[in-house]
């Protein structure tokens, strides 16, 4: 008997949904849009100089898209990436810089329960997935992202990006202790599925300088879409985070 679609990255016969136009993703891009329709006026003199090189660390939630949207919750992610610059900073008559970017990035979702519970009915002889009550989702990525860095306004800037990865993709079922809370304090993993792949994503963010004494902090807000290949072909994520970036 074959496996519940939640294990497989494309069930026979079917065919590739597309990815929702969640309403999230529409305002960040009709952001994006607002502020390149801004005239650009360059850095003010309060602003300190672009850095070679950038640390960031943030947060935010995730959607699955696609064949694992109905799977899956909502989740959250963590976000952290380091690059340097390939080109000198923005002057007069040169706007733009370019970046070469990597970024680690962490998913989380639970799993539905509608989802789970057909799972156990196309898959009879597996015990542990039989003993579940719960589960998430698990993915991990590190992508290497060249990025384009634009000044728009003042403190502001909008950056684009793509790039090429690593992508692991964990499933983790859960059920009721049966060695007692001794052993088993808490809600035991019962069953696991997973697998590495490729994968490759695309975005744009917003980068706001904080104020000077702070030392050239920013705060940024960025979506990116990220989708699996060769195992992992069916899973695209939609991450949204913020955090800061030096």
């Amino acid at each position: 008997m074959s496996r519940f679609s939640l294990f497989q990255s494309k069930p026979a016969g079917s065919t590739k949904r597309a990815v929702p136009r969640s309403s999230f993703v529409c305002l960040f891009l009709l952001g994006g849009a607002v502020i390149l329709a801004v005239p650009a006026n360059g850095q003010t003199p309060d602003d300190p100089p672009d850095h070679s090189c950038t640390l960031n660390v943030g947060a935010g939630f995730a959607q699955a898209a696609g064949n694992e949207r109905s799977n899956l919750n909502q989740g959250w992610n963590f976000h952290a990436g380091g690059g340097f610059a390939l080109t000198p900073p923005p002057a007069q008559g040169h706007k733009w810089s370019l970046f070469l970017t990597a970024n680690f990035m962490f998913d989380q979702m639970g799993i539905k329960q509608t989802a789970l519970q057909q799972a156990r009915v196309m898959n009879p002889t597996d015990i542990g997935l039989l003993e579940a009550t719960s589960g998430k989702a698990k993915f991990y990525s590190t992508t290497l992202d060249p990025t384009f860095r634009i000044p728009v306004r003042g403190r502001f800037s909008l950056y684009l990006f793509a790039g090429f990865g690593w992508f692991r993709r964990d499933l983790e079922f859960t059920g009721s202790s049966s060695q007692g809370a001794l052993l088993q304090p808490g809600s035991p993993v019962v069953f696991g599925n997973g697998g590495n792949s490729g994968a490759y994503d695309a975005g744009a963010g917003v980068d706001v300088r904080l104020p000077r004494a702070l030392g050239g902090l920013m705060f940024y807000a960025e979506a990116r879409v990220l989708h699996g290949l060769a195992v992992n072909n069916a899973t695209t994520l939609v991450p949204i985070s913020a955090g800061l970036r030096w």
